[in-house]
């Protein structure tokens, strides 16, 4: 039995590891893509504005995103992207331009990590951003109920 349990556990967290985030460097070209589900329904662009070294981002990234991402429910409704700031890196935004990730960052005033923007193929902010977190018990409803408001905003 311990046997088993032991296997099941190690399973599990390798699954947990196995998930990433993209980190994507080209939000055009990821959305040209990934945008669009199979019924030509437009995806909301969840970003996650990270920073490294932030406990509240591997946080929300364990606890509520990766097993968003297992879960498979929002594959039709959600292209998820990370945007790690404060590392000199840049991104290609839905415009094609190549800017800073802070600059990127601050066109939606997301200074603080981490912060959830729930976006439009053209970059445009279609829920209220989530900034910070102070308890995981309602996060993920708080986050589900922007998703279907984002969707419902851009597939009426």
């Amino acid at each position: 039995m311990f046997r088993l349990l032991a296997t099941f556990c190690l399973i599990t967290s390798q699954a947990l590891w196995a998930v990433e985030i993209p980190k994507t460097k080209d939000l055009q070209q990821a959305y040209i893509e990934t945008g669009r589900n199979s019924s030509g329904q437009e995806k909301v662009v969840m970003l996650l504005v990270s920073q490294p070294n932030c406990h509240y981002c591997l946080l929300i990234t364990e606890e509520i995103i990766h097993p968003m991402l297992l879960s498979g429910r929002y594959e039709s409704t959600t292209f998820f992207s990370e945007l790690e700031i404060n590392t000199g890196g840049s991104i290609k935004d839905f415009n094609g331009q190549q800017v800073g990730a802070n600059t990127f960052a601050q066109r939606y005033n997301a200074w603080a990590t981490p912060t959830l923007l729930f976006l439009n193929n053209k970059g445009e902010e279609i829920a209220e951003e989530m900034v910070g977190i102070n308890t995981l018990d309602l996060y993920g409803y708080y986050v589900d109920k922007a998703l279907n408001i984002a969707f419902k905003k851009i597939n009426p």
